[in-house]
C-alpha cells in the first residue's frame, strides 16, 4: 500500500512533529513514517505511524536497533536527523543498503569532513569558497599566541571544538563586552577580554585540536540544500530571527544570488547527495561566510517546505526522476515563525 516506508531519527525535537507531518504529506497516502528518538515523545508517537525509543546514535547498540526496526517494519528509506546518527549510520551505509533500504546521507568519508570544521574549511578553501579566518590549535601556548594576535588585529575571536553540536563549547571573546553576557538564550559563552583571561582561560582543557576563528556577525542563515551527486536541486536560504539558531525563533526567506551561489559551490565541492543544512554567517565587511556544513537536514527545514519547496518530496524520489521543478522559489522576505499546531485524535 505504501510506496515509501520512512524511518526518521531524532523525531522528538521542537519541530519534530511538523517534520513528521511534512514527510507524510509529501505524497499523501503513500508515505508511512516510523519515528525514533532517545526518549519518549508524545507528539511523535501520535503523528507517526509508529514510534520507538532507541539508544543514542554513538552507542554500541544503536545500529542493531535500527537494523531490527528496518527489517521488522519493511523500511525502505532512512533519514538521519542528528549529527551522531548521521555519522554512525554512514559508517554502516553498506549494511543498511544491503537490506534494500536507501540511506539519505553521504558515505562516511564525506560525513567525516562535514562533521569536522577544520576538515570542512580545508576542503572548501581549495574551491575558493569563503570560510572564516581560522587557525588550528594544538596546544595551550598556541591558543594564547593566537588569542593575542586576534585581539590586536580584530578586537575579538572565537574558540570552538572542531566537532560539536548546536554551538556547544563555543566561546566568543570581544573587547567591547563587559564581563559575561547571555547571547539570546544560546549555548554560546560571550565574554570580554579580562573575563576570558581571569575566568575562562584557566579552565580551558588541554584536549586538542581546537579551532580559533575571527568573530562573525548577523545576519546568520540556514540554507536547506538538496543535491544530487554534487548538483544543486533546491537551496532555500533562511535568515535566522535568532542569529544563534537555538532556541529556534523563526526565519525570514532571503533568496539572493550570493547565498545561492555559495550553496551551489559547497554542493559541488563536497559532491553532496541528499538533504543537508549549511550554516552561513557574515564577516565584518558584509561577506557571507560558511560557518559549517551539517551532515544532516536542519530541524527547521520544514519552514522551507511550508513555503512550497518540496524538499521531502524530491528527497524521496531523488533517484527516481531526472528533472526537478526548480521554479518553486519562495518569495524573498517571507517570514516564518513557529506556532502551536493542534492535532485531533480520538480514542474509545
Amino acid at each position: 500500500m505504501y510506496k515509501y516506508r520512512v524511518l526518521m531519527t531524532s523525531a522528538g525535537g521542537a519541530l519534530g512533529a511538523k517534520n513528521i507531518k511534512a514527510m507524510k504529506n509529501s505524497f499523501p497516502g503513500q508515505v508511512w513514517v516510523m519515528a525514533v528518538d532517545i526518549g519518549f515523545n508524545l507528539n511523535a508517537e501520535i503523528l507517526a505511524d509508529k514510534f520507538i525509543t532507541v539508544d543514542s546514535g554513538n552507542s554500541s547498540n544503536y545500529i542493531s536497533q535500527i537494523c531490527k526496526a528496518i527489517k521488522k517494519n519493511k523500511i525502505n528509506k532512512v533519514l538521519p536527523c542528528s549529527d551522531e546518527e548521521a555519522i554512525t549510520l554512514s559508517k554502516n551505509k553498506e549494511k543498511i543498503e544491503s537490506m534494500g533500504c536507501e540511506l539519505f546521507t553521504a558515505d562516511y568519508s564525506s560525513i567525516k569532513i562535514m562533521s569536522n570544521k577544520i576538515k570542512t574549511y580545508e576542503v572548501l578553501k581549495k574551491y575558493n569558497i569563503n570560510v572564516p579566518i581560522y587557525y588550528e590549535i594544538d596546544s595551550l601556548k598556541r591558543l594564547d599566541d593566537y588569542a593575542i594576535d586576534f585581539m590586536d588585529s580584530y578586537g575579538s575571536f572565537v574558540i570552538k571544538e572542531p566537532v560539536a553540536r548546536g554551538n556547544r563549547g563555543t566561546i566568543l571573546v570581544d573587547k567591547n563586552i563587559d564581563g559575561k553576557i547571555n547571547y539570546m538564550g544560546s549555548r554560546e559563552i560571550h565574554v570580554g577580554w579580562d573575563y576570558y583571561k581571569n575566568k575562562i582561560r584557566p579552565n580551558i582543557d588541554d584536549s586538542f585540536p581546537k579551532i580559533i576563528t575571527e568573530r562573525l556577525f548577523s545576519p546568520a542563515y540556514d540554507v536547506d540544500v538538496l543535491a544530487k551527486e554534487g548538483n544543486l536541486v533546491h537551496a532555500v536560504p533562511r535568515e535566522r530571527i535568532n542569529p544563534a539558531g537555538v532556541p529556534y525563533k523563526g526565519n525570514i526567506i532571503r533568496y539572493n544570488k550570493n547565498l545561492i551561489n555559495l550553496a551551489t559551490k559547497v554542493a559541488k565541492a563536497l559532491k553532496l547527495s541528499y538533504l543537508y543544512d549549511i550554516d552561513i554567517m557574515t564577516s565584518k565587511d558584509g561577506t557571507p561566510v560558511i560557518l559549517e556544513v551539517n551532515p544532516r537536514p536542519s530541524g527547521s527545514c520544514v519552514a522551507s517546505i511550508e513555503t512550497g519547496v518540496p524538499l521531502y518530496k524530491d528527497l524521496l524520489r531523488l533517484y527516481e526522476i531526472k528533472v526537478f521543478n526548480k521554479s518553486l522559489i519562495p518569495k524573498d522576505g517571507t517570514t516564518l515563525v513557529p506556532f502551536i499546531d493542534f492535532n485531533t485524535t480520538f480514542s474509545n
